[in-house]
């Protein structure tokens, strides 16, 4: 009798490594999603997607990233090595990364999607998310496939949330300022196919403009092609566009180059990557857009903030001490900043994914706080190899934050104790000169 409980015992034992070792003792894999099935969690990732990519960032799950294409500039993902373009990446360098799963666009070359596909590595193309239900769908979808089909769907359902109720946060603060007694109006446009188009109801686009508090004169509009003597008559308070192309068409059209908004220079330049990018940077643009119309920090609106400044690549000359939002002089399109006001410093923390309440960390620490710490210090120019991002705290670490307390006028200790991380998470933490 005890041989036969014995070897039941065996037998269950057996089973639930298996179980272990197949990834579905915990319920998340294998998960099904569209027409592939995903055995285990994916360790490394490759993002050709710039808009999955922003969705994967918002989620915490670039953490997985090993590469990343040339259309991923994100500042945020600058860490990832860089492995060709969206559409025609190196496939050699992808297996060399040993990537488990590559996210791309619609535009990724169908003989590359095959040569990864042989070679054993999943590709999940992402197509840019058009509605807010599509939106959901595509955080749902990378969720299930990165943390899988209850840990990966929770997350995501969580981050879609937060992103909704940070959105709704800023329209209220919107609201708050807006000083007039009367909603006011906005449009979007953009020039494309030898025509100039607009943002319409039911599309994210508009869903973004919806939350500036203000509406979107398109609103009951399905076509997006531009009626002149509509927009005429709606004669939006602010118009915001694609780029110089769009701006030019707009001016050179008789009609719409009498637009109150034209006369008053209460236009911005939001590019088509800002109105596109569905995580991190959909904040940054709404924010844009909120302090342009309603008086907050100045915005360029000629360089998005998710994207790294061409001047802080490997190898080249760091930034002054100065803000980019300060040196930038805005274009002749747009409202002239106050100069009787300086703008508040704020926190970035919240773009780095990072929980600075009552957070300290010293040496020889190694977490994903240390880690994003080290990411900041990279993006200030005190950490000079992004080889050295790499979680443990250091001797490297310890001179990068010490030469970061130095020069922010902070006691130094090399330790980085709260008030070092919040005053290094601020947008007016000084670079390395």
């Amino acid at each position: 009798m005890k041989k036969i409980i014995s070897g039941m015992l065996a037998l269950v034992l057996v089973l639930l490594a298996a179980l272990t070792l197949a990834g579905c003792g915990d319920g998340n894999y294998p998960v099904s999603v569209g027409n592939f099935v995903i055995d285990k969690e994916p360790a490394s990732i490759v993002v050709l997607d710039p808009c999955a990519a922003d969705i994967i960032a918002y989620m915490g799950y670039d953490i997985k990233m090993v590469g990343r294409s040339e259309q991923v500039d994100q500042q945020i993902l600058q860490v990832a090595p860089v492995m060709g373009s969206s559409n025609n990446p190196d496939v050699n360098q992808i297996k060399a990364s040993n990537a488990d799963v590559v996210f791309a666009g619609v535009d990724l070359a169908e003989d590359v999607k095959q040569q990864l596909k042989d070679s054993g590595i999943i590709v999940v193309t992402m197509a840019l998310a058009e509605t807010p239900k599509q939106l959901e769908t595509n955080y749902l979808t990378i969720g299930k496939i990165l943390g899988g089909a209850i840990t990966g769907e929770s997350k995501a359902s969580d981050s879609y949330s937060k992103l909704i109720d940070s959105m709704e946060r800023i329209k209220t603060e919107a609201s708050a300022k807006n000083k007039s007694t009367a909603l006011s109006t906005v449009c979007y446009l953009y020039y494309e196919n030898n025509a100039l188009r607009l943002v319409t109801s039911g599309t994210y686009g508009d869903m973004l403009l919806g939350y500036t508090g203000a509406v979107n004169v398109a609103v009951n509009i399905d076509e997006n092609n531009v009626d002149a003597d509509t927009l005429r008559v709606a004669n939006p308070n602010y118009v915001f566009y694609a780029d110089e192309q769009t701006l030019e068409a707009i001016k050179n059209d008789k009609v719409l180059s009498k637009l109150s908004a034209l006369k008053d220079n209460k236009t911005l330049m939001v590019t088509k990557d800002e109105m596109s990018r569905q995580g991190f940077t959909a904040l940054e643009t709404l924010q844009k857009m909120v302090d342009f119309m309603y008086g907050g920090k100045p915005a360029s609106g000629d360089e998005p903030k998710g994207t790294a400044p061409k001047e802080t690549k490997p190898g080249e000359t760091k930034p002054s001490e100065s803000k980019q939002t300060e040196t930038t002089a805005p274009s002749e399109s747009e409202t002239k900043p106050k100069a009787t006001e300086a703008a508040e410093p704020k926190s970035v923390a919240d773009k780095y994914k990072i929980d600075l309440d009552g957070l300290s960390l010293e040496f020889d620490d190694e977490n994903d706080d240390v880690k994003t710490m080290q990411q900041r210090l990279y993006d200030l120019g005190y950490v000079d190899d992004k080889d050295n991002i790499t979680g443990y705290y250091g001797e490297v670490s310890k001179k990068a934050v010490e030469e970061f307390q130095k020069a922010n006028g902070l006691e130094v200790t090399g330790q980085a104790d709260n008030d070092t991380l919040v005053k290094l998470f601020m947008d007016d933490a000084k670079k390395k000169s």
